[in-house]
């Protein structure tokens, strides 16, 4: 399969994140990350809100408006992008949010990264309904894409830098991370794991940072499609649209040598499969 071009990206996005459909507003939504920024694919355009120093990651809320991990910590905005209530996490000024997604309880996780992206300088933290903050994961490098299976008890997180998608023990009752074990290890010839989403059928979409494409692993870890796109730098993807049935795929400029024409723009494929539902913060 090969994405097409869906924005024109008069909105300059320079690096795109985060790709997550918005089922209530039926459209599709991400973040330019670090110019801190909220991006809405309206017609073939791309609106832009600014909500922080940095934008890592949006979610909506059951109660209405949305969750957004911000630069250290997390954020609160009503559906017109307001700001409601701000959560810090940590004071660190080396330290960045940068991915993460909820659980089916309606749990917010997020992943911190250093910078300069040191070995170990990031958690994977937890936002729970109470907006009480919790860390779940120590030690992480550039924590990506945490999707679970459709029971809930199995939680797939990847670590770019190290080139793994871990599989862990998830307990869905207390929202507890167990034993891991890997579920696909990469030597970054086709790329590094990025951001990642589930299909209905347990099928990991892995966008791929450095390869150009969004690979398909199934249940075993087998590849079984390849999504081409014609830049580099592949961050993350979503399903959405009529039956989830879209790919959504977000891109960077960040890191290239060389300019490439469409870095930074918003992609989609129709794949013939259906995507897992995207749960929404509980708080």
């Amino acid at each position: 399969m090969r994405a097409e071009l869906i924005s024109a990206d008069t909105a300059g996005v320079f690096h795109g994140e985060g790709a997550f459909w918005d089922a209530d507003a039926e459209r599709i939504r991400f973040v330019d990350m670090l110019r801190g920024d909220v991006m809405t694919l309206e017609g073939d355009l791309l609106s832009r809100r600014h909500v922080s120093e940095v934008a890592a990651v949006i979610r909506s809320r059951r109660q209405g408006g949305h969750v957004i991990a911000t630069e250290r910590g997390f954020t609160l905005v009503d559906d017109d992008f307001s700001s409601i209530q701000e959560i810090a996490v940590f004071d660190a000024t080396d330290v960045r949010m940068n991915e993460g997604g909820c659980d089916a309880a309606g749990r917010f996780f997020c992943g911190s990264m250093a910078y300069d992206a040191r070995t170990g300088g990031g958690r994977l933290y937890r936002l729970d309904p109470d907006l009480s903050v919790h860390v779940a994961l120590e030690s992480v490098t550039i924590p990506n894409g945490l999707v679970w299976d459709a029971a809930g008890t199995t939680a797939f997180h990847a670590d770019t830098t190290e080139g793994r998608i871990w599989a862990y023990d998830y307990d869905p009752s207390t929202g507890g991370f167990g034993e891991r074990r890997p579920f696909m290890a990469f030597d970054g010839a086709r790329g590094l794991p990025d951001g990642m989403t589930i299909d209905t059928e347990g099928g990991l979409w892995v966008a791929m940072w450095g390869g150009g494409a969004v690979h398909r692993y199934d249940a075993t870890g087998a590849l079984d499609e390849v999504v081409e796109l014609p830049v580099t730098n592949v961050t993350s993807c979503a399903f959405g649209g009529p039956e989830r049935r879209t790919l959504y795929i977000t891109t960077s400029r960040q890191d290239l040598e060389t300019p490439e024409q469409h870095a930074g723009g918003l992609f989609a494929v129709a794949t013939g499969t259906t995507g897992a539902p995207v749960h929404e913060f509980a708080g």
